[in-house]
């Protein structure tokens, strides 16, 4: 859990200190004001990025050169002092005054992140979608975090030869010889985060019903997923299924890459359906409906993690109580109060929060930074 934080120059905040309470905390406020910089400020101390899709610049406060942020840290035996230094052209971490790297937050500090973009989930693009699994790909097995970084790491490289053949600076002898070497790695990191995706979406499927019905109150709601690559479902693949689907699209889009100057394939490029009474809740569910079914899926990842390590990983909620009707409020509300962990969570307004009141809440009013 979190003790407390220092903040210097991020965002709205000039300077600022707060301490926590080990249960409940409520950053409570006008619009505007800062209440969801705060809470950034804690995911990027966890997870290493922020949950507002952003740029560096956009962290540091307006005139300032960086931003810094200190958190004290402590687990059931250690005391962690988590620092960032933000930069425009990186971020610095260090974890007790040794350098550390997001992959490495990941790993040590598990948080589960609701927000109004994370609701919206759904209806956006895949590529939320691929965010929201990658998340619960991490939170159930740590060292899951280095396996996306290498990944990554991989498609850049990859990325970069197919770019460089676009731009002329390497022919296409030069370019089909390279991207041969590097196909291997490639292939390995993409069939490991595909088969990883695949095994956290199984494993939560009966934890996502049974959230799902909780929230919606209907016991007859049934929920399944599909991860589809190229139009296929490839839940139910075995590792030789996805490998030979993965080989045969590198080669039957070879041509594309190379005009197009990207990766059309690896997991990059997956999507995930999520099907409410066997109908693509993208295009069958409503707005309300959607959201719960993002809410019932990452309280299915709360539930699952403990089940896997025996302890609830810290929740972050930015705004989201408004974001819901009254009924699913409600729903959300008694799953908070029925589980011991550290809880953040913003709001305009505090009779929102009514029902946490079971537990030790304290309430941060947050004015202009």
């Amino acid at each position: 859990m979190f003790q407390g934080i220092y903040l210097n120059q991020f965002r709205s905040y000039p300077e600022a200190t707060f301490l926590f309470s080990p249960q409940v905390n409520v950053f409570v406020g006008k619009n505007g004001v800062g209440k969801s910089n705060l809470l950034e400020a804690l995911c990027l101390l966890t997870q290493g990025d922020s949950f507002r899709y952003c740029e560096n610049s956009n962290l540091i406060r307006h005139g300032s050169h960086s931003a810094f942020i200190k958190g004290k840290f402590k687990s059931p035996d250690l005391l962690f002092e988590i620092s960032l230094e933000i930069l425009k052209s990186k971020k610095n971490f260090q974890i007790n005054n040794k350098r550390s790297n997001a992959a490495d937050l990941q790993r040590r500090f598990t948080a589960v992140i609701f927000s109004p973009e994370s609701l919206a989930a759904i209806k956006e693009g895949a590529d939320l979608r691929r965010q929201l699994v990658d998340e619960a790909v991490v939170l159930f097995e740590p060292r899951n975090a280095d396996l996306i970084s290498e990944f990554r790491k991989a498609l850049k490289a990859r990325n970069r030869v197919l770019r460089d053949y676009g731009d002329q600076k390497v022919s296409k002898n030069e370019t089909l010889a390279i991207l041969e070497s590097l196909e291997p790695i490639f292939l390995k990191h993409s069939l490991q985060l595909t088969t990883a995706r695949i095994q956290a979406l199984k494993a939560l499927h009966s934890d996502f019903n049974n959230a799902m019905r909780s929230i919606s109150e209907k016991t007859d709601v049934d929920i399944s997923v599909e991860y589809v690559i190229s139009d296929h479902n490839a839940l139910d693949f075995s590792s030789a299924d996805l490998t030979f689907l993965l080989k045969k699209r590198l080669f039957e889009l070879r041509d594309a890459e190379l005009s197009s100057g990207t990766s059309l394939i690896g997991p990059q490029k997956h999507d995930i359906k999520i099907l409410y009474n066997q109908n693509d809740s993208r295009f069958y569910c409503s707005q309300g409906q959607q959201r719960a079914l993002i809410l019932s899926f990452k309280m299915a990842q709360i539930v699952y993690h403990r089940k896997l390590h025996g302890s609830f990983p810290i929740l972050m909620l930015d705004d989201v109580l408004s974001e819901l009707d009254p009924s699913k409020r409600e729903a959300l509300i008694r799953f908070l109060a029925s589980i011991e962990t550290q809880i953040f969570l913003t709001t305009t307004d505090l009779s929102e929060s009514v029902g946490l009141n079971e537990r030790e809440v304290s309430v941060i009013r947050v004015n202009e930074g």
